[in-house]
Protein backbone atom coordinates (compact mmCIF):
# COMPACT_ATOMS: atom_id res chain seq x y z
CA UNK A 1 0.00 0.00 0.00
CA UNK A 2 1.09 3.54 -0.63
CA UNK A 3 0.36 6.92 -1.40
CA UNK A 4 -0.86 7.68 -4.78
CA UNK A 5 1.44 9.12 -7.26
CA UNK A 6 -1.31 10.82 -8.59
CA UNK A 7 -2.04 12.62 -4.79
CA UNK A 8 1.59 14.11 -5.01
CA UNK A 9 0.98 15.13 -8.73
CA UNK A 10 -2.06 16.93 -7.34
CA UNK A 11 -0.44 18.40 -4.52
CA UNK A 12 2.37 19.94 -6.80
CA UNK A 13 -0.09 21.52 -9.34
CA UNK A 14 -1.82 23.23 -6.21
CA UNK A 15 1.18 24.64 -4.95
CA UNK A 16 2.76 25.61 -8.62
CA UNK A 17 -1.41 27.42 -9.17
CA UNK A 18 -0.34 29.92 -5.82
CA UNK A 19 3.39 30.99 -7.78
CA UNK A 20 1.68 33.91 -9.30
CA UNK A 21 0.26 35.68 -6.31
CA UNK A 22 3.41 34.75 -3.75
CA UNK A 23 6.74 35.86 -6.14
CA UNK A 24 9.83 34.94 -4.56
CA UNK A 25 11.43 37.35 -2.82
CA UNK A 26 15.61 37.84 -2.27
CA UNK A 27 16.64 36.13 1.05
CA UNK A 28 13.26 34.55 1.63
CA UNK A 29 12.94 31.02 2.76
CA UNK A 30 10.73 28.31 0.51
CA UNK A 31 9.38 25.70 2.28
CA UNK A 32 8.85 22.12 1.24
CA UNK A 33 5.18 21.98 1.05
CA UNK A 34 4.39 18.91 -0.74
CA UNK A 35 7.35 17.21 1.27
CA UNK A 36 5.15 18.19 4.38
CA UNK A 37 1.77 17.34 2.96
CA UNK A 38 3.18 13.26 1.76
CA UNK A 39 4.88 12.94 5.14
CA UNK A 40 1.60 13.61 6.40
CA UNK A 41 -0.31 11.72 4.12
CA UNK A 42 2.08 8.73 5.43
CA UNK A 43 1.10 9.68 8.69
CA UNK A 44 -2.51 8.94 7.93
CA UNK A 45 -1.73 5.79 6.11
CA UNK A 46 0.08 4.43 9.50
CA UNK A 47 -3.02 5.88 11.54
CA UNK A 48 -5.33 3.83 9.02
CA UNK A 49 -2.74 0.22 9.23
CA UNK A 50 -3.13 0.22 13.35
CA UNK A 51 -6.73 0.30 13.25
CA UNK A 52 -6.91 -2.37 10.62
CA UNK A 53 -4.60 -4.73 12.14
CA UNK A 54 -5.83 -4.54 15.54
CA UNK A 55 -9.19 -5.18 14.00
CA UNK A 56 -7.88 -8.37 12.09
CA UNK A 57 -5.96 -9.68 15.14
CA UNK A 58 -9.07 -8.59 17.05
CA UNK A 59 -7.15 -6.60 19.53
CA UNK A 60 -10.03 -3.98 19.81
CA UNK A 61 -11.23 -3.82 23.24
CA UNK A 62 -12.20 -0.70 24.60
CA UNK A 63 -11.18 1.18 21.34
CA UNK A 64 -8.35 3.10 22.58
CA UNK A 65 -5.82 1.46 20.75
CA UNK A 66 -7.55 2.18 17.44
CA UNK A 67 -7.26 6.12 18.38
CA UNK A 68 -3.79 7.20 17.40
CA UNK A 69 -2.81 10.63 17.62
CA UNK A 70 -2.88 12.81 14.72
CA UNK A 71 0.05 12.50 12.88
CA UNK A 72 2.08 16.00 13.01
CA UNK A 73 5.37 17.48 10.73
CA UNK A 74 7.51 19.75 12.19
CA UNK A 75 9.99 21.49 10.33
CA UNK A 76 13.51 22.39 12.33
CA UNK A 77 15.75 24.39 10.14
CA UNK A 78 16.08 22.14 6.70
CA UNK A 79 14.96 18.88 8.26
CA UNK A 80 11.60 17.49 9.62
CA UNK A 81 10.47 14.92 12.31
CA UNK A 82 7.14 13.28 11.48
CA UNK A 83 5.38 12.47 14.55
CA UNK A 84 2.89 9.70 14.63
CA UNK A 85 1.71 6.78 17.27
CA UNK A 86 0.25 7.73 20.83
CA UNK A 87 0.15 11.23 22.66
CA UNK A 88 2.92 11.24 25.17
CA UNK A 89 1.82 10.72 28.40
CA UNK A 90 -1.64 8.87 27.52
CA UNK A 91 -2.84 5.53 28.68
CA UNK A 92 -2.39 4.05 25.54
CA UNK A 93 1.18 4.56 25.98
CA UNK A 94 1.29 2.57 28.83
CA UNK A 95 0.26 -0.80 27.30
CA UNK A 96 0.35 -0.61 23.74
CA UNK A 97 3.67 -2.55 23.47
CA UNK A 98 1.93 -5.48 25.38
CA UNK A 99 -0.63 -6.18 22.56
CA UNK A 100 2.24 -5.57 19.85
CA UNK A 101 4.58 -8.00 20.97
CA UNK A 102 2.74 -9.85 23.55
CA UNK A 103 3.26 -11.16 27.61
CA UNK A 104 4.37 -14.92 27.90
CA UNK A 105 2.09 -16.63 30.25
CA UNK A 106 3.13 -18.79 33.57
CA UNK A 107 1.92 -22.01 32.14
CA UNK A 108 1.90 -21.62 28.72
CA UNK A 109 2.07 -18.85 25.86
CA UNK A 110 0.81 -17.02 23.47
CA UNK A 111 3.24 -14.95 22.33
CA UNK A 112 6.33 -14.92 20.50
CA UNK A 113 9.44 -16.05 21.73
CA UNK A 114 11.37 -12.72 21.50
CA UNK A 115 9.22 -10.93 23.78
CA UNK A 116 10.54 -9.08 26.79
CA UNK A 117 7.13 -9.19 28.24
CA UNK A 118 6.38 -12.14 30.80
CA UNK A 119 3.51 -12.28 33.65
CA UNK A 120 5.12 -13.09 37.06
CA UNK A 121 4.51 -16.32 39.05
CA UNK A 122 3.60 -14.70 41.99
CA UNK A 123 0.50 -13.47 41.39
CA UNK A 124 -2.41 -15.63 39.69
CA UNK A 125 -4.14 -13.18 37.95
CA UNK A 126 -4.39 -9.44 35.63
CA UNK A 127 -6.42 -6.84 36.42
CA UNK A 128 -9.88 -7.26 36.05
CA UNK A 129 -11.17 -3.21 35.26
CA UNK A 130 -9.74 -3.87 31.60
CA UNK A 131 -11.26 -6.93 30.77
CA UNK A 132 -14.59 -5.84 32.24
CA UNK A 133 -14.85 -2.93 30.11
CA UNK A 134 -13.91 -5.39 27.24
CA UNK A 135 -16.75 -7.37 28.18
CA UNK A 136 -19.21 -4.82 28.25
CA UNK A 137 -17.74 -3.27 24.84
CA UNK A 138 -18.24 -6.35 23.38
CA UNK A 139 -21.69 -7.09 24.87
CA UNK A 140 -20.64 -10.79 25.97
CA UNK A 141 -23.35 -11.99 28.17
CA UNK A 142 -22.50 -15.69 29.42
CA UNK A 143 -19.78 -18.15 29.23
CA UNK A 144 -19.54 -21.68 30.35
CA UNK A 145 -17.15 -23.01 32.31
CA UNK A 146 -16.19 -26.65 33.72
CA UNK A 147 -17.22 -27.39 37.03
CA UNK A 148 -15.81 -30.76 38.29
CA UNK A 149 -17.63 -32.96 41.10
CA UNK A 150 -17.84 -36.29 42.50
CA UNK A 151 -19.95 -37.09 40.02
CA UNK A 152 -18.21 -35.96 37.18
CA UNK A 153 -17.74 -32.63 35.00
CA UNK A 154 -20.75 -30.34 34.82
CA UNK A 155 -21.05 -27.49 32.73
CA UNK A 156 -21.58 -23.91 34.98
CA UNK A 157 -23.31 -21.17 33.32
CA UNK A 158 -21.41 -17.32 34.75
CA UNK A 159 -23.45 -13.95 33.33
CA UNK A 160 -21.56 -11.80 36.19
CA UNK A 161 -19.56 -9.46 33.98
CA UNK A 162 -17.31 -9.49 36.81
CA UNK A 163 -17.12 -13.02 37.40
CA UNK A 164 -16.13 -13.62 33.18
CA UNK A 165 -13.65 -10.97 33.73
CA UNK A 166 -11.94 -12.56 37.41
CA UNK A 167 -11.96 -15.98 35.02
CA UNK A 168 -10.85 -14.72 31.13
CA UNK A 169 -7.98 -12.55 33.76
CA UNK A 170 -6.96 -15.78 35.40
CA UNK A 171 -6.61 -17.46 32.02
CA UNK A 172 -4.60 -14.67 30.72
CA UNK A 173 -2.30 -14.59 33.39
CA UNK A 174 -1.86 -18.62 33.01
CA UNK A 175 -1.37 -18.79 28.77
CA UNK A 176 -0.10 -14.76 28.39
CA UNK A 177 -1.05 -12.19 25.48
CA UNK A 178 -0.82 -13.70 21.98
CA UNK A 179 1.62 -11.62 19.80
CA UNK A 180 0.26 -9.49 17.21
CA UNK A 181 2.90 -6.67 15.75
CA UNK A 182 -0.24 -4.93 14.95
CA UNK A 183 1.75 -1.36 15.78
CA UNK A 184 5.87 -3.11 13.94
CA UNK A 185 3.32 -3.86 10.80
CA UNK A 186 2.18 -0.84 10.47
CA UNK A 187 5.34 1.17 10.52
CA UNK A 188 6.76 -1.07 8.13
CA UNK A 189 3.91 -1.26 5.72
CA UNK A 190 3.88 3.05 5.88
CA UNK A 191 7.69 3.92 6.26
CA UNK A 192 9.58 0.89 5.62
CA UNK A 193 8.85 -0.33 2.45
CA UNK A 194 10.73 0.94 -0.99
CA UNK A 195 7.08 2.77 -2.03
CA UNK A 196 7.66 5.92 0.67
CA UNK A 197 10.86 6.19 -0.50
CA UNK A 198 9.92 6.77 -3.69
CA UNK A 199 7.27 8.71 -2.97
CA UNK A 200 9.28 11.24 -0.91
CA UNK A 201 12.09 11.79 -3.59
CA UNK A 202 9.34 12.15 -5.87
CA UNK A 203 7.58 14.76 -3.32
CA UNK A 204 11.05 16.14 -3.01
CA UNK A 205 11.68 16.30 -6.78
CA UNK A 206 8.05 18.26 -6.84
CA UNK A 207 9.62 21.19 -4.84
CA UNK A 208 12.13 21.15 -6.29
CA UNK A 209 10.32 22.20 -9.33
CA UNK A 210 8.31 24.63 -7.26
CA UNK A 211 11.26 26.16 -5.90
CA UNK A 212 13.09 26.43 -9.38
CA UNK A 213 9.20 27.78 -10.70
CA UNK A 214 9.40 30.57 -8.33
CA UNK A 215 13.47 31.57 -8.78
CA UNK A 216 12.24 31.97 -12.70
CA UNK A 217 9.34 34.16 -11.70
CA UNK A 218 10.89 35.99 -9.23
CA UNK A 219 14.11 37.02 -11.28
CA UNK A 220 13.54 36.21 -15.40
CA UNK A 221 12.82 40.03 -16.99
CA UNK A 222 13.35 37.55 -20.40
CA UNK A 223 9.38 36.40 -20.14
Amino acid sequence: MSISQAQIRALQQGEVQKLGFKPFQIGAEIDLPVVEKTLALYGQLFNDEIVANLYKTKSVSSGDLAKPAIPQVVKFGTKYILYVGYKDKSKQLKYYDYINRGVKGTISSKADSDTPYSFKTKNKSVPIEPIKKWIEFNNLKSISVKKYTKLGVEQKEIKDSKSLAFLIARGIHRKGIKTTRYFDDAVDTAFRSKQFTEDLRAALGSDFEIKIRQLTNGYNDNK
